[in-house]
């Protein structure tokens, strides 16, 4: 899967060095996990709320025009996902930050000279990431919250996440282009035994960017 990644990356990256435009962008996330019916139960015996979590995106565009009105765009994006935890008893959010690198092409329909909307597929592969963790003091009985490091293989978390994207973008001047849309998961990044339980998860967020265009 890795070596699988690795090509389609490095032939993405061609792919946008050679197009007619090409951009750099940055921005943000709103992002959460759609939860399993039993991973929902789970939370609601635990008193907890999943809530959106805030992360950073910055990547590479480029685009090659199809026709007057169609546009084959690709992405090569850093982008960070994951949840907020709000547990009762617990003074502050349990936090989970997964930093993927997506690969994003997408057809987009220009609507007027300079707004436009889109929809297309993503693949994602996990680099690296956080998870805070409660633990209670014996001595005090204070609950203290740490970050640590994801160990994908221990946690059992799958590192391949694909999905859907939808959005519109704005362009300015023909220079800046301002995107929004939403991005829905298929992948279940829960990847222990379940036995016979609904208990996935599977990122969503509305995203935000500013991008900076230049001609080919």
């Amino acid at each position: 899967m890795r070596k699988l990644f690795t090509i389609l990356f490095i032939g993405l990256l061609i792919f946008n060095l050679s197009a007619q435009t090409v951009g750099l962008k940055a921005g943000f996330n709103l992002g959460n996990i759609t939860w399993g019916s039993d991973a929902k139960d789970v939370l609601v015996a635990m008193n907890a709320t999943s809530n959106m979590m805030i992360g950073i995106s910055a990547g590479a565009t480029g685009s090659f025009e199809l026709s007057d009105i169609l546009t084959l765009n690709t992405e090569l994006n850093f982008t960070q996902k994951g949840t907020k935890l709000s547990i009762d008893g617990f003074d502050d959010d349990l936090s989970t930050k997964i930093n993927f690198i997506d690969i994003i092409p997408a057809i987009s329909y220009k609507i007027t000279d300079v707004l436009s909307a889109s929809m297309g597929p993503y693949v994602g592969f996990a680099l690296s990431g956080t998870q805070d963790v409660a633990e209670i003091d014996l001595i005090t009985g204070e609950t203290l919250i740490k970050s640590e490091t994801i160990d994908f293989e221990e946690s059992e978390i799958n590192t391949l996440d694909y999905g859907l994207n939808i959005g519109v973008s704005y362009v300015l001047n023909e220079i800046f282009v301002f995107n929004t849309g939403y991005s829905i998961g298929f992948a279940d990044l829960n990847g222990g035994d379940q036995g016979g339980l609904d208990l996935s998860e599977k990122t969503n967020g509305i995203y935000f960017s500013i991008g900076y265009l230049f001609d080919n």
